[in-house]
């Protein structure tokens, strides 16, 4: 079990290695790194405590968490992340938004979450106008660059290190889709393979140099579970880090 935190974190020390030479001139570097480790800042609370999911007889993940209170903790978290920078808060929405799209979930609360954050994003864009305008390219880069990091971020978390492809989380087994959009790739999805349990190697590599990342999770047996359910049995499992070295394609 991973922290939706740990996990936003984690992508953000990746995205400050990236290669910065396809960067557009006019982007907001810092901004945007800030927004990238923070996406996830809404689960902080939620997290603290693991919920049951008994009809699927495990632990609700950000996939299957109940829609009202998810939707809640997002708008809590994109308003913290917008006291400190308009411009991650708009990215961070988009970002959100694109999810919601992909999950295709409906209902009149997420109707209404999509107007209010619709309404804060065209006010964001009203205010960076008067300030400091946006460049033609630049937010279509910055999210690509966010989907891209949260993506990686969750291939570190969902996937055994060291498994075979033949193991692969479903959702990469072509690769990291938008991608390709980068302009290093010449057009090619960036994929990924584990060396070993301490190594990922991608290709087209998109850092700029080989980076050591580390991350905490917790294995919370299943027989403390039952015994004491998963909100104690989570709490009494002491985290555990993972390193991983994320290199290139020998050549």
């Amino acid at each position: 079990m991973m922290k939706q935190h740990d996990h936003g974190l984690l992508a953000g020390d990746l995205a400050r290695y990236f290669k910065e030479e396809h960067v557009p001139e006019e982007g907001r570097r810092e901004e945007v790194l800030h927004a990238i480790g923070q996406h996830d800042r809404g689960w902080i609370d939620l997290d603290e405590t693991p919920f049951w999911n008994d009809a699927e007889n495990a632990p609700y993940s950000f996939m299957d968490f109940p829609v009202v209170p998810k939707l809640n903790f997002y708008k809590k978290g994109l308003d913290e992340i917008e006291q400190d920078t308009l411009y991650g808060a708009l990215l961070c929405s988009l970002h959100f938004e694109r999810l919601i799209e992909v999950s295709s979930e409906q209902g009149p609360e997420l109707s209404l979450y999509q107007e209010r954050e619709a309404e804060r994003r065209a006010r964001i864009h009203r205010e960076l106008e008067e300030t400091r305008p946006l460049g033609e390219d630049e937010l279509y880069y910055d999210a690509r660059l966010l989907q891209f990091c949260d993506d990686l971020s969750l291939y570190m978390g969902l996937n055994e290190p060291g498994s075979p492809k033949s193991e692969e989380h479903p959702w990469w087994v072509d690769g990291f889709s938008g991608s390709e959009d980068f302009s290093f790739t010449s057009g090619r999805v960036i994929s990924t393979e584990w060396k070993d349990a301490s190594t990922l190697v991608l290709d087209p590599f998109p850092f700029s140099q080989d980076v050591e990342v580390a991350y905490k999770l917790r294995k919370v047996p299943k027989s403390e579970i039952k015994l004491k359910g998963i909100a104690l049995a989570y709490s009494e499992t002491p985290e555990e880090e993972y390193r991983i070295t994320v290199a290139g394609q020998p050549e």
